[in-house]
């Protein structure tokens, strides 16, 4: 009655825990799912800092830039008249009938603890009838900025103290600029961004849930043969298909059975007797493995998918990682760099990007302190550009120049061109412009190629039209190697 009972305990305590245990597919799967999502979640975070971040530095350029236009407009004669500036109102009244203010930008004067004047356009909210503000500002003496939040959301401001010579500032120019739109335009970026890496972990899920069942199938075997073996029935065995671990598991557990049922047999059965059971299963393993590595094609299909997709993600990252790092400080290496090598050498690299008629137009001569592997990863990034919009034998061509203390750098091709509309937007991220179809790429390539040309101090341009070819030209300063070698941010 004990033993009944102690049984019938260690019965029930084990299908507990098999009930509750979680399955290895389950954990597995789950496991990686959490390193992706964490690694994504990363990504995410920090590319949404960064775009803040850069909102934030963008303003903070804007108002440095309006208080040296205004210090330069302070030091110079009155437009109107020809002659110095009657008085601090006057040329601040100057200053402001001629500024241009941006959408999210305005400006406004304060005399004498009052709002006087303001910039054309309709701002998103008049900061000069705020009271509040305007007393705040009226009474700095200094040059200050500050941050300050509105109806229309946050903004950044700057206080320019204005003074007749040798007086006490008794006026002062207000420039604003409203944060919001840019700031609603990040957050739509890193919404996008979230759902798409929702769906694509989603898709993952589902793909490794499939995969790591097919995988972890022999094991299931494993275990339903082992609950299924007795002293009498050794005869079963696990279906062995592909050569992995765990094929070699349940294949290593089908040859111990072999061992166990040949022991058994050795007391009733003679060497030869014994040679030949051992023979047979072996000719049998190897004939499953022959018939079943062919079989499972639905899971080589789904395995070359999930490389494929895994290798997509792989590249998005790289780019707002590339794309992060350029962002930052040492993002350029700079160093001499040999113009003609650099043009000859990433042709040589271009080459096994796809079958073109490749040639070079012009090479550069001398040297120039830049970053000769950023510049050659620029010009990669375009000819993968230039493969990807051309057919078999059409013409790609690379070339340099250097004229005017500038270094020019283009990649041309005679592909199908790209609508005008287009040609602004297509270095933006994630933009492919209306030919969306034809690449297989992230959208960031050309991007890349825009962040290093203007981390080199220059830009990137375009010449083209549907169906005439394009030409892409880095466009940057030329620095002589006499120039210490240094890093650019």
């Amino acid at each position: 009655m004990t033993m009944t009972t102690t049984m019938t305990m260690m019965t029930t305590t084990n299908s507990t825990t098999e009930r509750r245990g979680l399955s290895v597919r389950t954990r597995i799967v789950g496991g990686i799912l959490l390193i992706v999502t964490l690694a994504v979640a990363v990504i995410v975070v920090a590319t949404g800092r960064s775009m803040f971040t850069r909102i934030d530095a963008a303003a903070a350029a804007e108002l440095g830039h309006e208080a040296e236009k205004l210090r330069t407009f302070a030091a110079g004669v009155d437009p109107d008249t020809g002659a110095a500036f009657a008085s601090v109102p006057e040329m601040l009244r100057a200053y402001l009938s001629r500024a241009v203010p941006e959408a999210d930008e305005t400006l406004f004067s304060v005399v004498d603890g009052r709002a006087h004047l303001r910039s054309a356009g309709a701002p998103p909210v008049r900061l000069d009838r705020d009271a509040a503000f305007v007393a705040d500002v009226a009474a700095t003496t200094v040059p200050r900025t500050g941050r300050v939040n509105t109806p229309a959301g946050p903004a950044v401001y700057a206080v320019l103290p204005v003074a007749a010579a040798d007086s006490t500032p008794t006026a002062a120019l207000v420039v604003v600029e409203f944060l919001q739109t840019e700031r609603d335009e990040a957050r739509a970026t890193i919404l996008l961004m979230s759902v798409v890496s929702a769906v694509a972990l989603l898709a993952a899920l589902w793909a490794g849930w499939l995969v790591a069942g097919r995988i972890l199938a022999p094991i299931r075997d494993v275990r339903e043969t082992a609950a299924r073996i007795s002293e009498t029935d050794l005869a079963r065995r696990i279906e062995v298909s592909g050569t992995d671990d765990v094929a070699q598991l349940a294949a290593t557990f089908n040859r111990m059975l072999d061992r166990l049922e040949t022991a058994f047999d050795g007391q009733r059965r003679f060497l030869d007797d014994a040679g030949h059971e051992l023979r047979t299963p072996i000719t049998i393993i190897r004939g499953h493995l022959d018939v079943m590595r062919d079989d499972p094609a639905d899971r080589e299909e789904t395995l070359r998918l999930v490389n494929d997709e895994l290798g997509r993600m792989s590249r998005l990252v790289d780019d707002l990682i590339l794309l992060a790092r350029a962002e930052r400080p040492g993002f350029l290496v700079m160093a001499p760099a040999d113009l003609a090598d650099l043009v000859v050498d990433t042709l040589a690299k271009m080459t096994a990007l796809g079958g073109r008629t490749w040639s070079i137009d012009a090479v550069p001569s001398g040297q120039a302190v830049a970053d000769g592997q950023r510049l050659a990863q620029a010009l990669l990034q375009l000819g993968r550009n230039a493969v990807d919009h051309t057919g078999d034998g059409d013409a790609i061509s690379i070339g340099g120049a250097v004229a005017g203390g500038r270094i020019r750098l283009w990649v041309t091709d005679a592909g199908s061109g790209i609508a005008v509309d287009d040609q602004e937007r297509i270095f933006e991220r994630f933009d492919r412009g209306a030919d969306e179809g034809r690449g297989q790429g992230t959208g960031l390539g050309l991007a890349i190629v825009a962040r290093i040309a203007a981390a080199h101090g220059g830009e990137v341009k375009v010449d083209s039209a549907p169906g005439a070819g394009a030409t892409f030209t880095l466009d940057i300063p030329f620095h002589t190697p006499a120039l210490e070698p240094r890093e650019h941010p």
